[in-house]
C-alpha cells in the first residue's frame, strides 16, 4: 500500500512540474542509493554515483521551469573559492602536478555542481526524507554484502584491492561491504545509523519498519567491519541527535537495547568467537605492541606528528594535494606510507593554511543553516535540522582521525544542511499530511431558554444555522496546510 501510495505522488508530480526537473530529481534519489556502493565504478577513476549525478544536473540546468531558487549561501561560496585557490597554490609544489590539479577539480564537483544539485532538488522535507532513505537503502545493501562476506565468504573483494590489502585483523577478515575500505566502509554504515534512527524518530517506526530493518542490519555490519572510528562516531551522532530532538529517557533506552540485541546476534550468533568484537579492537587499537593490525591510535598520532613538523616548512602554500605528496609517514614494520590522519594536519600541510580557514567558512556556513532561527522557529522548528545536525559532528569526528579531502561521504552532511530554507516551517509529506478545514466548527447554538434552537437545513450532527454559518472565521492554518499540501 505504502509503495502504490508513493507511485501515485510521484505520478501526480510528475504532472506537476518541468518533466527535466522530475528526472532530474529522480536521478539524484538514484545517485544517494549508489554513493556508498564505491565497488561500482562507471570508468576507471569515476563511481557509478557521481556520473548519475552529473546527469541529473544536466536534465536540471536544461530544465525550462527549474525549481524555485535556494536561499543564497555566500560563505560557503566564499570558502569553496578560498579552498579553490589554496588548492591550486599547493599544486604547483606537489610532487605529481597533474594528479593534484584533478582532486581541485573534484573540488569544483563536490563543491558547486552536487552542492547546486542537493540545495535545489531537496526543497522540502518530504524530497529530503527521500533523498535520506535511498541513502539509507544503499548502506543496508553494502552492510548485507558486508554480513555475507564475513558468514559465507562471498562477495569478497578482489585480489590486490585496497579493502583486500587492509582488510583482516589478527588474522580475521573485516567486512568492507560494498565499499572498498573497511574504515570507509565504517563511516558509511555510522551515517546510514545516524540518519536512519533520526528519520525514524520524525516519522515513526511502526509504519515504516523496513526502516528498521535497514538500519539494524547496518548495525551489524558496522560491528563486522570492526571501525572503532566508526563505532565511537555512531555514539557521538546519536547523543547529539538525542539532546538536540528532546529525545525521552524511553526512547532512548529503546534504543539502547535494540543495538544491544544486534551486538548479541553478530558475536553470539553469526561470528561466533572472532577477535573482532568492540571490546578486542579498542585493546589492539590502543596497544602499540599487538602485532598485525593493532596500534592504529599510535599510528595515527605518528602521522600528525609528521605531518606537523613538515607543515612549519610551508605553512602558506602546502605541499600538494596528489597521494605521493600527502603519503607523509612510513611505517617501517608494514613497508607502507599513510597520509595524515586528521582533518586539519591533512587540509594544512596539503593545501596550507588558507584553505584550513575554506574549511572552516565552508563548515561553519553548514553549521550555521542548521542553527539558525532554532529559539525563534520554536514549534515550527524542523525536526530534520536536528537530523542532519547529528550526521554533521558525527561526520566531523571521524574526519579528524582519518584522512579525508573531497570524500562525497564527508561532505554530503554539510550539502544536506544547505537545502534548508530559512526560518520555513516543515512541511508535511502527502502521505501523512491532515486536512485541516478552512472553517472552524462552531458550538450549537442557544436560545434564552438554554435548549437548542431548531435551525434549518439538514439535520444531525453536522447542521448549522445559517447566522452562525455567516459569522464564521477562517481557520487560522487551513489556508497553509492546504497549500503545504502540495509539494511533492
Amino acid at each position: 500500500m505504502q509503495v502504490t501510495g508513493a507511485w501515485v505522488s510521484w505520478k501526480r508530480a510528475s504532472k506537476q512540474e518541468d518533466l527535466f526537473v522530475f528526472i532530474s530529481r529522480g536521478l539524484l534519489y538514484v545517485g544517494m542509493f549508489f554513493l556508498p556502493l564505491l565497488r561500482f565504478k562507471a570508468t576507471k577513476g569515476l563511481n557509478v554515483s557521481d556520473a548519475i549525478f552529473l546527469l541529473g544536473f544536466v536534465f536540471l540546468v536544461l530544465a525550462r521551469k527549474p525549481p524555485p531558487r535556494a536561499p543564497r549561501t555566500p560563505a560557503w561560496f566564499v570558502g569553496a573559492f578560498i579552498f579553490l585557490l589554496a588548492g591550486m597554490l599547493a599544486s604547483t609544489q606537489a610532487d605529481a602536478v597533474p594528479q593534484s590539479v584533478v582532486v581541485v577539480f573534484n573540488a569544483v564537483y563536490v563543491f558547486f555542481i552536487l552542492q547546486y544539485l542537493l540545495r535545489q532538488q531537496l526543497g522540502t522535507t518530504l524530497h529530503l526524507q527521500r533523498a535520506i532513505g535511498f541513502f539509507i537503502a544503499g548502506v543496508s545493501l553494502s552492510g548485507f554484502v558486508a554480513i555475507l562476506q564475513v558468514t559465507l565468504h562471498v562477495f569478497l573483494p578482489k585480489a590486490g584491492s585496497i579493502a583486500a590489502g587492509s582488510g583482516t585483523i589478527g588474522g580475521n577478515a573485516r567486512a568492507v561491504g560494498l565499499s572498498n575500505q573497511p574504515n570507509l566502509a565504517g563511516i558509511c554504515f555510522a551515517l546510514g545509523i545516524i540518519l536512519g534512527v533520526g528519520l525514524l524518530l520524525q516519522i515513526g517506526w511502526r509504519r515504516h519498519w523496513y526502516l528498521s530493518c535497514c538500519v539494524f542490519v547496518t548495525v551489524a555490519a558496522l560491528l563486522l567491519a570492526a571501525s572503532v572510528s566508526g563505532m565511537a562516531a555512531v555514539i557521538v551522532g546519536l547523543l547529539v541527535l538525542f539532546i538536540a530532538r528532546g529525545v525521552p529517557l524511553k526512547t532512548v533506552v529503546s534504543v539502547v537495547l535494540a543495538l544491544a540485541a544486534v551486538y548479541l546476534l553478530v558475536f553470539g550468533v553469526i561470528d561466533r568467537g572472532s577477535k573482532l568484537d568492540p571490546i578486542t579492537r579498542v585493546e589492539k587499537t590502543t596497544n602499540a605492541n599487538a602485532g598485525t593490525g593493532g596500534g592504529t591510535l599510535q599510528l595515527r598520532i605518528d602521522t600528525i606528528d609528521k605531518a606537523w613538523s613538515e607543515i612549519l616548512q610551508k605553512p602558506i602554500t602546502g605541499h600538494g594535494l596528489d597521494q605521493q605528496t600527502l603519503a607523509v609517514y612510513y611505517d617501517q614494520s608494514l613497508y607502507v606510507y599513510y597520509p595524515p590522519h586528521n582533518l586539519i594536519a591533512l587540509y594544512w600541510y596539503g593545501g596550507g593554511i588558507f584553505m584550513v580557514v575554506g574549511l572552516v567558512i565552508m563548515t561553519g556556513s553548514g553549521f550555521s543553516r542548521l542553527l539558525r532561527g532554532r529559539i525563534r522557529a520554536g514549534k515550527n522548528w524542523d525536526p530534520m535540522r536536528d537530523v542532519v545536525l547529528a550526521a554533521c559532528v558525527a561526520d566531523l569526528f571521524f574526519a579528524m582521525q582519518s584522512p579525508e579531502l573531497v570524500d562525497r561521504w564527508f561532505w554530503l552532511p554539510f550539502l544536506l544542511a544547505l537545502t534548508f530554507r530559512d526560518d520555513a516551517p516543515p512541511q508535511p509529506t502527502t502521505a501523512d499530511a491532515i486536512e485541516v478545514p478552512d472553517t472552524a466548527p462552531q458550538a450549537p447554538a442557544q436560545a434564552a431558554s438554554g435548549q437548542p434552537r431548531r435551525v434549518s437545513g439538514s439535520v444531525g450532527r453536522h447542521a448549522a444555522s445559517e447566522s452562525a454559518a455567516a459569522d464564521t472565521a477562517p481557520h487560522p492554518r487551513g489556508r497553509h496546510v492546504a497549500s503545504s499540501r502540495g509539494a511533492t
